[in-house]
């Protein structure tokens, strides 16, 4: 069997560098516009293909990647007009890297199931930074041998792929990861609040809980997560994955009190 030809649906600030990836790794690679026009000619000038239609993406691949914003636009590409879904056909794989509540993936599974398409979820972690040097985090959920086919395909894109059993298992994952990085990013912002009111230097307390007990990957990369989170753009993802989280865990009876906090909390400390 040849190589797999890859249908790419996402080219946001971390869709786009993954997609390049796979291009430059040799991989067929069909994309089409979605939000903006700029990423898809991008895409054409690294060698990849265009189609009119997220159904027509769906027609040229073997294997398809929806990495979009969020809910609301990955069922859209999947399922509005001239949709991926409209295109699948039996013996293909659907990839769904978007973070997305995990339920909607098992549903999308079941339906898949039903006309023979195999679907997957594997959210990543790494950011745009990750995705431009190959090194980010996938969280794959869903039968094992569909992931063995993916894993290649991911490798091209990430150094650590990790498979967490069935379809949804991967976007639990990904949404308890980002519900440590948010609450770390709100204690730390909060800590370096009160360190500066006292008068000390940022760069000076971060080096020294760095090697502290209260060292992490958010005091580790501060200044980058200020850049990247100062958009706004980001924040509004993290809120939704919040969401995501407690949405997910109403439905199953669990209390999540922190996560209710902090889903209702502001950034103190991110100007600084």
């Amino acid at each position: 069997m040849g190589q797999e030809r890859i249908g790419w649906i996402g080219l946001g600030s971390i869709g786009l560098p993954m997609a390049q990836r796979l291009v430059k790794h040799g991989y067929a690679v069909t994309t089409c516009g979605h939000q903006r026009r700029a990423p898809v000619e991008e895409m054409r000038q690294s060698g990849a293909a265009e189609a009119a239609t997220p159904r027509a993406v769906a027609g040229a691949a073997d294997v398809v990647f929806s990495m979009v914003r969020d809910m609301p636009q990955t069922e859209e590409v999947l399922f509005g007009a001239q949709g991926v879904w409209e295109g699948l056909r039996p013996g293909q794989l659907l990839v769904l890297s978007s973070t997305l509540l995990p339920d909607f993936c098992l549903a999308v599974a079941k339906r898949g199931k039903e006309r023979g398409v195999a679907v997957i979820d594997a959210p990543v972690s790494g950011g745009p930074w990750g995705a431009e040097a190959g090194t980010l985090t996938f969280f794959v959920g869903g039968d094992e041998e569909d992931y063995q086919r993916s894993r290649p395909i991911l490798e091209t894109m990430g150094q650590n792929i990790f498979y967490l059993g069935g379809v949804g298992t991967g976007e639990v994952a990904k949404i308890s990861n980002n519900l440590m990085l948010w609450a770390n990013i709100l204690a730390a912002g909060e800590a370096i609040r009160v360190a500066q009111q006292a008068g000390l230097d940022r760069e000076t307390l971060l080096r020294t809980v760095a090697v502290s007990t209260g060292g992490s990957y958010v005091v580790e990369r501060w200044p980058a997560l200020i850049e990247l989170l100062g958009s706004g753009d980001m924040v509004k993802l993290m809120y939704k994955d919040v969401e995501l989280a407690l949405k997910y865990a109403n439905n199953r009876g669990l209390q999540l009190p922190l996560t209710g906090l902090a889903s209702q909390m502001t950034l103190p400390g991110l100007e600084g």
